[in-house]
């Protein structure tokens, strides 16, 4: 009996995790298709990121979010530093939006797949990162709050070339 509970349970954590996804991507492509094409590679400075690189990221982070939703080690360098350094350069040689797009559409169908392959006993693991182990239930919200989190810098980005409107898609 408790076994199903517990099925049931991570059932309903999976259907939340991939409908969260589902809408987080959905919201920064639609985000993003306001991004005017000369605005693509623009950036305020020269430490930020352009709406490409943004996008890219997102799509570049999923593939590593997938791989640890399949409990796949991460090939991480030892060096917090070099760490840091291989994340945030994650989507950089994105050339396209429409490489962008598909990187993160073909990202986030891998998170979900990887997400129907959740066990309940995989659910109640802490899978290693590089800020050491954290909870499989977390890992299964990053990608939903990941994406989420860079639609908002693309919001802010729009606003600094004085698009104003509200572009978010949230169903």
């Amino acid at each position: 009996m408790n076994d199903r509970r517990d099925d049931r349970s991570a059932a309903e954590l999976i259907a939340q995790a991939k409908e969260a996804t589902a809408r987080a991507k959905a919201d920064l492509l639609k985000t993003f298709e306001f991004v005017p094409e000369d605005r693509l590679a623009w950036s305020p400075s020269p430490t930020a990121r352009t709406p490409l690189w943004i996008v890219a990221h997102c799509g570049a982070s999923n593939a590593a979010f997938a791989a640890i939703l399949r409990g796949e080690p991460l090939p991480m360098p030892p060096d917090p530093a070099e760490a840091a350094a291989l994340i945030r350069a994650g989507g950089r040689e994105t050339a396209t939006r429409l490489e962008a797009v598909r990187s993160v559409e073909d990202s986030t169908a891998d998170i979900i797949r990887a997400l129907d392959a959740v066990t309940a006993a995989r659910i109640v693991t802490s899978p290693e990162s590089p800020l050491g182990p954290l909870p499989f239930t977390v890992w299964m919200q990053v990608p939903a709050i990941h994406m989420m989190g860079h639609a908002r810098q693309l919001d802010y980005l729009q606003t600094i070339w004085g698009d104003v409107d509200y572009h978010t898609q949230i169903a």
